[in-house]
C-alpha cells in the first residue's frame, strides 16, 4: 500500500493559542505548522464536561466511528466492546505498517498489523507492543496512578528503569545536544508538573522519531496531551507561557521530521478549551485514606485523570455497603459523591461533587486560609448537615484543585494532501472522521 498518513492528536490544544504564542515569542515552527494546510471544523454534540465532553470519550468517537450514546466509553480506563472495531482495525493495512502511540481508551487488538503500540497513562489493563516498550510506560503509568501521593523511592525505581533505556538509545544524543536549554528550563520551570508532561511528550516523539528510522508505517497516529493539561492548570499565568511554546516549538520539530516519513498529514485537537476565571475542584489527598475513614472495605483504587478514582471490591455486599455510605452523605441538600455503579462488575466510579468558583475561594487565597478554616467554622461556607463532623473530617483530607479552562463542543482539524483522496469536508462531526480515514485508504 503506497498511502501513508500520520495523524497529530493534540489533545483540546487551543490553535488560536498557538498562533498567539509563535508571534509573542517569535518561534516561527509553531505558525508554519498549521499554516497553509487544508481546514476542517470539528464538533461534537455532546455537550457535558464530566459526562461526555471530555477526551477519552471523544477520542473513542474519533477511533471508532461510533458516538459517545453508541460506544458508552465515558470514564478513563473503561473496555471497549469487541464489536466495535478501531479505525486502524478495518483498513486493511497488513504487515505490520500501523504505529499507535498514546491514543486514550484504546485497546491492542488486530496484532498483526501494529508495529508498535503504546497505550494512554490511564489505561491500567493494556502492555505496550513490542514489550521493551513498558520501559518507557512504567514511570507515567506509576505517576497517573498515585499522583496524590508519589513514594519517592518508587518513582526513582521507574525513573531509572525509564532513563536506562533512554541512556542505550539515539535519544541520548539529542537530550545531550539540548543539554543547556533543558537545564535552564527545568532550573525555571522546577518541579510543576506540566514540566513532566510535556518532557515525557517530547520524548515520545523523540522514541516513535527513531523507530521510524528502522520501519515505514504506512498509518501513524500519535497522541499528545501535556498541553491540555497547561491549559486546565496553569493557563491563568503568563510567568508560564514561555515554557509552553518553547517544549512546543521543540515537539514541532520532531514532528516535522516524523511528517519526512509520509505523504499525508492531520493535526487536529478533538475539541478545544477556553480560558476561564479559576475554578476549584475538591479531591482527597490520599484516597485509601478516606475510604479507611468511613470504614469501606475496598480491594484496589484506580485514579482517573482528574479527580475521580475507581474502587474495586472483594464482594458485591461490600461494593453495595460503599454505595449506602457514600450516599449518606450529604452537603447543601446535595449529594457530597457522584457515584457511577457497574452493575456486572465489583466496581464504582465516584468523585466529589463540590466545585468552588473563584469569587468563594477569593478570601481563602488572599489570606492564605486552609479548608480547615472554612468548614470548621461557619463565615463563608457553611456545613449544616446530618453528618456534619464527618463531613468536615473527609474535608480536611482533601484539597483544591484549580481549574483554569473549560471544554468547548468545537475544534479543528488541519490536513495536508489528505483530502488529495477524499472530498474536501468545511465542518465534520468528530466521529465522523472515522469514515474519512477509511475511505482515505480504501479509495483507489
Amino acid at each position: 500500500m503506497s498511502k501513508k498518513l500520520v495523524v497529530f492528536e493534540i489533545n483540546e490544544c487551543d490553535f488560536s493559542y498557538f498562533l498567539y504564542g509563535a508571534k509573542k515569542f517569535k518561534f516561527p515552527e509553531i505558525r508554519k505548522f498549521i499554516e497553509d494546510k487544508k481546514i476542517t471544523k470539528t464538533f461534537t454534540k455532546d455537550k457535558v464536561e464530566g459526562l461526555n465532553l471530555d477526551p477519552w470519550v471523544q477520542w473513542v468517537s474519533v477511533h471508532t466511528g461510533k458516538s459517545s450514546k453508541k460506544h458508552k466509553i465515558l470514564r478513563t480506563g473503561q473496555s471497549l466492546k469487541k464489536n466495535i472495531p478501531q479505525v486502524w482495525e478495518v483498513i486493511g493495512i497488513k504487515s505490520s505498517s500501523i504505529g499507535l502511540w498514546g491514543l486514550f481508551n484504546s485497546k491492542y487488538r488486530n496484532k498483526k498489523n501494529i508495529n508498535f503500540y503504546f497505550p494512554d497513562p490511564w489505561n491500567y489493563t493494556e502492555l505496550a507492543f513490542p514489550k521493551n516498550l513498558n520501559n518507557y510506560l512504567m514511570l507515567p503509568r506509576y505517576y497517573a496512578a498515585n499522583y496524590p501521593n508519589i513514594s519517592k523511592f518508587k518513582l526513582l525505581i521507574y525513573g531509572i528503569i525509564f532513563f536506562k533505556k533512554i541512556f542505550f538509545s539515539k535519544i541520548i544524543i539529542y537530550l545531550l545536544k539540548n543539554f543547556f536549554s533543558f537545564y535552564v528550563i527545568f532550573k525555571k520551570a522546577k518541579f510543576k508538573s506540566f514540566n513532566l508532561y510535556f518532557f515525557l511528550d517530547l520524548l515520545s516523539l523523540c522514541v516513535i522519531k527513531e523507530k521510524l528510522s528502522n520501519k515505514k508505517l504506512n498509518f501513524l497516529i500519535i497522541a499528545l496531551n501535556s498541553f491540555a493539561h497547561y491549559q486546565h492548570n496553569y493557563w491563568d499565568n503568563k510567568n508560564n507561557e514561555y515554557f509552553y511554546f518553547w517544549y512546543l516549538n521543540q515537539m514541532i520539530k520532531i514532528m516535522n521530521e516524523i511528517k519526512k516519513n509520509f505523504k499525508s498529514s492531520i493535526i487536529l485537537n478533538g475539541f478545544s478549551q477556553k480560558k476561564i476565571y479559576s475554578e476549584y475542584a475538591v479531591r482527597p489527598k490520599n484516597y485509601e485514606s478516606l475510604l479507611n475513614l468511613l470504614n469501606i472495605n475496598f480491594k484496589k483504587i484506580n485514579l482517573n485523570m482528574t479527580t475521580g478514582a475507581y474502587i474495586y471490591f472483594n464482594s458485591n455486599s461490600n461494593k453495595n455497603n460503599a454505595i449506602k455510605v457514600f450516599k449518606s452523605l450529604k452537603i447543601h441538600n446535595k449529594n457530597l459523591f457522584f457515584i457511577e455503579n457497574y452493575y456486572n462488575q465489583k466496581k464504582l466510579f465516584i468523585k466529589f461533587n463540590l466545585t468552588f468558583k473563584t469569587n468563594k475561594l477569593d478570601y481563602i487565597l488572599k489570606s492564605k486560609k486552609t479548608i480547615k478554616s472554612v468548614f470548621l467554622t461557619k463565615n463563608k461556607i457553611e456545613v449544616s448537615v446530618k453528618n456534619k463532623n464527618l463531613i468536615k473530617n473527609i474535608l480536611l483530607k482533601c484539597i483544591f484543585l484549580k481549574s483554569t479552562s473549560k471544554h468547548t463542543k468545537n475544534g479543528l482539524m488541519y490536513s495536508e494532501n489528505f483530502f488529495n483522496e477524499v472530498n474536501f469536508i468545511s465542518k465534520i462531526e468528530n466521529h465522523k472522521i472515522y469514515n474519512q480515514i477509511i475511505k482515505f485508504f480504501n479509495n483507489s
